[in-house]
């Protein structure tokens, strides 16, 4: 789990409620990523080689403000081998929607 600071926190109320949103989106996908790290005895250099990336990309992606694409969270779901992420269902009352 990321440590919080009084001053960050103070600073996050301030920010625009979307943004804020966002990030902490952002920051719960990387405690769950670091959830799922520790649970299996892993660092972030492992996750990093599995991934065939630098340590230090890695690095920056495990600060909370990185904007993780879908790609990216699959990449990191198949190399853990663990869900990063849930999307919620709701009925559609007219039949699933199609593209």
């Amino acid at each position: 789990m990321m440590k919080k600071s009084n001053l960050i926190e103070a600073r996050r109320r301030k920010v625009n409620p979307k943004i804020r949103h966002i990030v902490d989106l952002s920051f719960q996908i990387v405690n769950r990523i670091h959830e799922i790290l520790k649970a299996k005895g892993l660092k972030q250099k492992d996750l990093a080689l599995r991934l065939g990336k630098k340590e230090s990309e890695i690095s920056r992606w495990m600060r909370g403000t990185y904007n993780f694409s879908l790609n990216k969270l699959m990449a990191i779901e198949d190399v853990l081998g663990e869900p990063i992420i849930t999307v919620c269902q709701s009925e559609v009352p007219h039949g699933p929607l199609s593209v």
